[in-house]
């Protein structure tokens, strides 16, 4: 009997590596006024932001239904493994709710949940972590209690273009995103304990590539070891800029990148450039 990983869209998690470890991968989906779209599936990044320029309204999300996980579920208890799902933090989503409705719809013992208290390129690091766990053959019990111990490991930040997307999907109040465009101000925010928290507003894009550099030497984060995400929307000049800056100075072990998506484009918007990695 093997572990089988089960994600969610929002994590991001790059094709390579979905199908190099047999990921099952279960859409969010997003809302245009005239249509609606599987994350990922029937949506590709560039797609989602072509629309998103077009549009007059913001899109809308839409968690994965009970329904959608007891089948994604179902097939892969009927293939012989159990089931490691890892998913965004339920503060952002009722999806970590539907999964748990569907583990007691189907009354399984081999499905376990976590809630990954992240959301994007922060529940990446965690999936990653788990990837390695099961690779190492522990048992699920082992590996859930491992990942418990690591989630206040994570950590993931992004600077951001603008909040308003964050704010108009009640993702951030209204107060939290008043941050001065017209001094050019690019927030900060960090992905800690199913919260958003601006922790820095940066005066202008090039700036927010120093900022990070300095804050990662400021808080002497060893990366010769690590894996450190780097993600961005419609900002790959910027992501290879950031790169050029801090993987040799930092003598990072690996790097991987990645667009974010649909889903969490909705939220974040285009203009961000956000890096994760584990703590640990």
């Amino acid at each position: 009997m093997g572990i089988r990983i089960v994600i969610d869209s929002t994590s991001d998690v790059t094709d390579e590596i979905i199908e190099k470890y047999n990921l099952k991968m279960v859409p969010l989906t997003v809302n245009f006024e005239n249509k609606s779209f599987l994350d990922k599936v029937e949506l590709s990044s560039s797609e989602f932001f072509e629309k998103l320029e077009k549009a007059e309204k913001l899109p809308t999300t839409s968690q994965v239904s009970p329904g959608a996980f007891v089948e994604a579920f179902s097939e892969i208890l009927l293939e012989g493994d159990q089931i490691l799902g890892i998913f965004l933090a339920s503060e952002f989503s009722g999806t970590y709710d539907s999964a748990r409705i569907a583990k007691d719809m189907i009354g399984s013992d081999n499905i376990r949940i976590i809630d990954s208290r992240s959301v994007c390129l922060g529940t990446f690091s965690l999936i990653l972590e788990a990837i390695r766990l099961v690779n190492e053959k522990k048992t699920i019990d082992q590996i859930v209690a491992e990942l418990e111990a690591t989630k206040d490991k994570v950590v993931a930040i992004a600077g951001l273009d603008t909040l308003k997307y964050l704010e108009k999907g009640g993702r951030l109040s209204k107060g939290q995103a008043v941050v001065g465009s017209i001094l050019n101000i690019k927030p900060v925010i960090e992905i800690k304990d199913g919260k958003l928290a601006v922790i820095e507003k940066v005066r202008g894009k090039n700036k927010t590539i120093k900022w990070i550099d300095e804050w990662i030497e400021k808080n002497n984060y060893d990366l010769s070891d690590k894996t450190v995400l780097l993600f961005h929307a419609r900002s790959y000049d910027q992501l290879k800029v950031l790169r050029e800056t801090i993987e040799e100075k930092y003598k990072i072990k690996e790097i991987i990148e990645q667009e974010i998506g649909p889903v969490i484009g909705t939220h974040a918007g285009p203009g961000v450039l956000g890096v994760s990695f584990l703590n640990k």
